[in-house]
This record gives structure tokens, C-alpha cells and sequence, in this order.
């Protein structure tokens, strides 16, 4: 038999794949369930609106030919909508892809990432594939990047810096003027690249707007995406903002045709119905607010969070209590893949029933 193990860069042998919150099919099946719901991915539980649907059934009759590589029609509404020109934009498939492409680009043997420990995983998986590049600094004892800390780790050899904010698994953010500062202790010659996938749930009045920073930083770049409160996981189409520059560079590493024909088409229609995003921001924030009342209520460390999710320490019971709640019909994820072990789980906020369903079982278990 061949060993196809020493094919392989060491990198690839110690990355673990990426593992994904469980699904709502598979649950059913191995426990026998009727009635399951999900509030372990940060997904929008409400779902894609009809406009967003009847695109999507207009371009499947399509689908047959490849999708516009260079999205013009996209690029050139998201482009107004952000006020943007549109060689300032790279699409992605999702805003996963968006990370790949700037580590693949930018990122030679010996060279470096640096991210915060205990943030999103990818980070960590991809550098890990890419020649081991990854450098995680610690976050702040209340659970936020610690960007001084990460300026310090910036050496020589730093080619790009991830700045998750706010940040996922945690839900906590940067302000305007740490960030501000951040950005001026960087070398020029180093990419900064802003993930805000929870971009629209934000309600913080000092979050800081990086997209007005660009003039003064030309090393910087925004990440954001449908997948979140457009619901467009599904799809998988995501976006970078940056310097033209840059970007030009960007795009000869992305694949030709990434961004899929019915992805084009949704996010478009997203945007022609934007004025629906600040009601979505406003429910989940009335839901996350009486979710995390609860769960301190029932005796949980909920850490603030302006996402769409919560983080509950749990004292060392996240397994338990998963796979207590798995067997209740409610799927939650543990952050032991995120390196926070058996302290913690993260719950995604749902729909009411949803949400009320859930804290029904935690007392349930509890009790």
C-alpha cells in the first residue's frame, strides 16, 4: 500500500480539517428526532427574502452557461451601494475564500499571519496549510483583541495581520480609536485585513467604520459578507475592499468563476432590498439582549456580544451540555476547536421559539 502521507507537506499532516456545526438532517437521523433546530453556525434564522428567491429561480434558467467571472453587474451595485469603485472590490466564495486569496498572495516560506488566538478558526487551519505561518497573540482578559499586543508581534517577516471584529467566537469588538491606533503603529508594508462578517448586526456607536480609513491606510482591507444577516450562507459569497493596487494583485490568484451564477444573482437582490437589514439588526439585537439576560439568569457567563451569537462560559460542562441539548433537539457549538476546551459554548441567536426553546432545555438539563 502506498503511504501517501509522506506526499505531503508537514503543514497538511498537522492540520486537522475544518469540522462544522452539526446538521439539522444529521441529528435527526442519529438520534431519531423529529424537531430539531440549529443555533450553532451564526446563520440568519429567518432565512432569504422572496425578492432574494424569485432571483435566484431567474438565473437558474441559466445555468447552464459559466457565471460573469468579473461579476460586473455586481460589482458595479456594491460598488455604489458602499461608494466604492469597483476595482476596489474582490468577490469571493464567501469571505473565506477573500482570506485564502490574501495568504496565498501575500504570503512566502518563512513569512508570517498575524491573528488573534481564539478567533475564527479558519485563520489558524489556513496559515497552518500555508507553510505553517500562523502567529496568534492572546486576546484581553475580556475576551477582545489585544491589538497592541498584536502590533508588538509584527516582525520583519509580517506580511498580513487578520483583525476579527467584531470577533467570532467571542462576539466583542474594537473601538474606532483602538483601532485607530492600531493602524498607525503598523508598518506601512503590512496588509491589515478587517473580517466583518457581523458587520450589519453591530450597534456600538464607536465600532470603527474602516471603509472612510482607506485613505489613510492604503494597507488596509475590509472583509465582509451575504452569508450572515442577507442569509445567504448557502450561497457562499463574500467581499474585500481595498486599495486598487492591491486588489489588482489579488485577483490573478482568484479562481476563474468563483462566485457562482445564482450567488451573483441573490446578492444582488439583496441589495436592491437593503432597507430590510437595520429591522433584521434590531430583532437580533432584542433577541441576543433577552437571550443573555436569561442565560445569566440561569447562571451562565455570557460575554457581551454584538453579533449574532453568544459566547456562555460554562465551567467545564460544554460537552455535557451539547450533547445534553443534542438529544433535546437543539444543536449549539462547543469552542473546544477554538481552543477554549470544555469552558464554553457558543449559541447562535434564533427566532424567539427558537431561542426560548433552547433556554427551555438548559433549565431542563440543569434542574
Amino acid at each position: 500500500m502506498i503511504d501517501f502521507k509522506g506526499l505531503f507537506r508537514p503543514g497538511i499532516l498537522e492540520t486537522r480539517a475544518y469540522v462544522p456545526g452539526k446538521p439539522i438532517c444529521e441529528v435527526r437521523r442519529e438520534l431519531g428526532l423529529g424537531s430539531v433546530i440549529k443555533l450553532a453556525s451564526n446563520e440568519n434564522p429567518e432565512g432569504p427574502l422572496p425578492a432574494v428567491l424569485e432571483a435566484i429561480a431567474r438565473a437558474a434558467r441559466e445555468l447552464n452557461r459559466y457565471p460573469d467571472s468579473s461579476a460586473f453587474r455586481l460589482t458595479q451595485a456594491l460598488g455604489a451601494h458602499l461608494g466604492v469603485e469597483p476595482n476596489e472590490l474582490i468577490l469571493g466564495n464567501g469571505s473565506n475564500e477573500v482570506i485564502d486569496i490574501l495568504i496565498r498572495a501575500l504570503v512566502s516560506p518563512g513569512e508570517n499571519v498575524v491573528f488573534s488566538e481564539h478567533s475564527f478558526i479558519v485563520y489558524a487551519l489556513t496559515t497552518k496549510v500555508h507553510f505553517e505561518c500562523g502567529r496568534a497573540v492572546r486576546l484581553t482578559d475580556d475576551d477582545r483583541h489585544d491589538l497592541p499586543a498584536m502590533a508588538a508581534a509584527i516582525d520583519e517577516r509580517t506580511k498580513l495581520v487578520i483583525v476579527c471584529n467584531p470577533n467570532n467566537p467571542t462576539g466583542t469588538y474594537n473601538t474606532h480609536d483602538e483601532f485607530l491606533d492600531f493602524m498607525r503603529r503598523v508598518p506601512p508594508r503590512v496588509v491589515v485585513a478587517v473580517d466583518e462578517a457581523y458587520y450589519e448586526y453591530v450597534t456600538a456607536t464607536d465600532y470603527p467604520q474602516t471603509l472612510a480609513m482607506r485613505s489613510e491606510f492604503p494597507n488596509l482591507i475590509s472583509l465582509r459578507t451575504f452569508s450572515k444577516i442577507h442569509s445567504l450562507a448557502g450561497l457562499r459569497i463574500g467581499y474585500g475592499v481595498g486599495h486598487p493596487s492591491l486588489v489588482d494583485e489579488l485577483h490573478k490568484t482568484r479562481e476563474p468563476f468563483n462566485v457562482n451564477s445564482l450567488s451573483q444573482a441573490a446578492a444582488l437582490a439583496c441589495l436592491e432590498n437593503w432597507h430590510v437589514v437595520p429591522e433584521r439588526a434590531r430583532r437580533n439585537e432584542r433577541e441576543r439582549e433577552r437571550m443573555s439576560a436569561q442565560l445569566a439568569e440561569i447562571g451562565f457567563r455570557v460575554v457581551p456580544s454584538q453579533a449574532n451569537f453568544l459566547l456562555v462560559r460554562c465551567d467545564g460542562n460544554a460537552g455535557r451540555l451539547t450533547t445534553a441539548l443534542l438529544h433535546k433537539g437543539v444543536i449549539v457549538r462547543p469552542m473546544n476547536a477554538f481552543g477554549l476546551g470544555e469552558g464554553a459554548l457558543r449559541i447562535s441567536v434564533g427566532l424567539p421559539e427558537e431561542n426560548d426553546r433552547c433556554l427551555a432545555a438548559l433549565r431542563e438539563i440543569l434542574s
